[in-house]
Formats: structure tokens, sequence, C-alpha cells
């Protein structure tokens, strides 16, 4: 239980549709549509390609398993047909570290307020195998993400990512049904 582990207390402030997305211990599958956007920065459009983001798309069909590791979580996810996968674990400040290409981690310390669950950032780095490399602020993209509850077994996500001297990189959100939670 990755989330529980690092909000602590807190926790327990979460909307029954957040726990429920992150705290089975066992695999979650869920499934919704996405609302896609790119920025209009041809750098930003060929860096989004790149990293492999998914395509911009008003409805993109979405699928989502989260699979728990001894070590942390990882994140399957399905957006407009392409795969887009992340690995999340605890990091050495007890914030939640998020993993893509292998290469690139994002932390975040994760905040509950009025039920919902915010994504504050606090650093990105480049991974070479167990070596860690901050970007300096210059670099970093800034990034803003929450989930909400929406329902019983919905959540509503929003997610922003922008890039200095570039602007928007990619911005998304829409609805996810959680359907099942199995040990």
């Amino acid at each position: 239980m990755l989330y529980a582990r690092l909000l602590g207390s807190s926790w327990q402030l979460a909307a029954e549709p957040v726990r429920m997305a992150h705290a089975a211990g066992g695999t979650v599958s869920a499934h919704g549509r996405l609302r896609i956007e790119h920025g209009r920065n041809p750098v930003a459009r060929l860096l989004a390609w790149l990293l492999r983001l998914p395509r911009a798309n008003p409805a993109a069909e979405t699928r989502l398993v989260i699979i728990p590791r001894r070590d942390g979580e990882d994140w399957h996810r399905t957006i407009g047909g392409r795969p887009f996968r992340t690995r999340q674990y605890e990091g050495s400040g007890g914030e939640l570290a998020e993993r893509l290409l292998g290469v690139l981690e994002l932390r975040f310390r994760l905040e509950v307020a009025e039920g919902i669950l915010f994504y504050r950032p606090i650093g990105v780095a480049l991974m070479l195998g167990t070596r860690r490399m901050p970007l300096p602020a210059i670099l970093r993209p800034e990034v803003e993400a929450r989930e909400e509850p929406a329902g019983a077994r919905q959540l509503q996500i929003h997610v922003r990512v922008t890039l200095p001297a570039l602007g928007p990189l990619i911005a998304y959100d829409g609805l996810i049904h959680i359907e099942e939670s199995t040990p």
C-alpha cells in the first residue's frame, strides 16, 4: 500500500474512490476516457513524440492496471491504443517517485485536501542505473496533477505538464471508473 504509507495519517482524509484506486495491495483495474492535448510549440511536440506520450485525442479510450510490487507499483496504461508504462516507488525522502522510460524520474509530495489527492512536484532527475542526476530548475518540467472523486467508483483525473521556455507539453483530464481490485 504505497500511497497509504506515503500519506500516513492523511490517508484517511482521501475520498473513498481515491483510496480504492491506491489501497488494494492487489491489482487494480480501471477504464475511462481522457481528453489529451499537446502544446503548440514544435519542439514540445517533438519531445512528446520522443517520450512516447499519448497522442492528442478529444476522447481517448483508456485502460489502467496497477500491479503491486514489493518495492512499489507498476502502472500499465493504454491510452488511445498506445501503451504508456511507469513504475512508482517510495523515494529516499518519503516522497512518491515515478520512473518513465527507465531514465526519467519524477518526484512528488502527496497531499490530500477535501478528499482530493494532489501530486506536488518536488524534483525531476535523469537516472543512469542507480545514479540519480537532478535536473536544474531551468530544465525541470512543471507538473500539476490531482485525482478527485466523481462517483462511488470513479475518479476525475487532471494532469498538465509544462516545460520552461517551451510551454505546454501535454495535458489530460477525464473520468476513470475503477472496475475491480484483486489480491
